[in-house]
């Protein structure tokens, strides 16, 4: 393949899915991991795209969210710690959690993302007869002390997050087929989909959900209409858990667990 039909190539897919990673465009171009790195640095230097770690993202979803203000659409650009997360919409978050582990069943094999809204699920899982796997260092340490069966992903961890992340972590993720996965989000959007702001969690992301049976996406109601830097999954591609639906567009989309107002 040429060098134009290969920068062709990649741009048509950011246009469908707003990131590619090197190693994902290997088999579709038929070309080494050195010559897709270099063929992103020249697109990113052109501004066609923007070279991140590991691959590369669509400018669309920036200059989308730059543009929106007022309609409704709010570019979430910040990556906040987990502490300073878990103190934003706790009551929703508790609630959004505690209706997603019930799903759990006996003899399931779960995932169970990094995130403080996946994080306030543990507490309130009664299942014992079900094995968990996490991303999630303090998800982890949580679950053993409950005495859950758990294994946590190998990989860099993400201080900021407490995320094992990164290629080691999709690597030791592919030897799994779960019954159950359940997802954070940094934001929902009808065109833009499931985001979050870090490609190397995205990616860990989308490993979990290529290989689970059922996906949950759990969100409060305050991540709809946020766009962060990268596509992790279309909105079909799974159930999402909210605590109230902000805009019943999404109903059109995909199936949604409401669970509305807290009285």
């Amino acid at each position: 393949m040429l060098q134009y039909e290969r920068f062709e190539k990649i741009i048509n897919l950011l246009q469908e899915q707003s990131s590619v990673r090197v190693t994902d465009l290997v088999p579709i171009l038929d070309a080494s991991e050195s010559t897709i790195r270099r063929d992103i640095a020249e697109l990113d230097k052109e501004g066609r795209l923007r070279k991140v770690f590991g691959g590369a993202v669509s400018l669309d979803v920036q200059r989308n969210g730059d543009s929106e203000h007022g309609t409704g659409r709010r570019v979430n650009v910040q990556s906040r710690d987990v502490d300073a997360k878990a103190r934003r919409q706790v009551d929703e978050k508790t609630k959004v959690a505690a209706c997603a582990a019930k799903l759990i069943e006996s003899g399931d094999l779960v995932y169970i993302d990094a995130g403080t809204t996946t994080g306030s699920m543990i507490e309130h899982i009664n299942c014992w007869d079900a094995t968990y796997v996490t991303n999630g260092a303090r998800h982890a340490m949580d679950l053993a002390r409950r005495g859950f069966k758990t294994y946590l992903l190998s990989g860099q961890m993400k201080a900021s997050t407490e995320a094992i992340i990164g290629y080691d972590a999709v690597d030791s993720l592919r030897k799994y087929h779960f019954s159950k996965c359940f997802i954070g989000t940094d934001g929902i959007d009808l065109e833009n989909g499931m985001t979050t702001s870090d490609i190397e969690e995205s990616m860990v992301k989308v490993e979990a959900i290529r290989r689970s049976e059922a996906v949950y996406i759990l969100a409060d109601s305050s991540k709809f209409g946020l766009v962060a830097s990268i596509t992790f999954a279309p909105l079909e591609a799974g159930t999402i858990i909210t605590d109230q639906l902000p805009d019943q567009s999404f109903r059109s989309q995909t199936e949604i667990i409401e669970l509305g107002k807290a009285t």
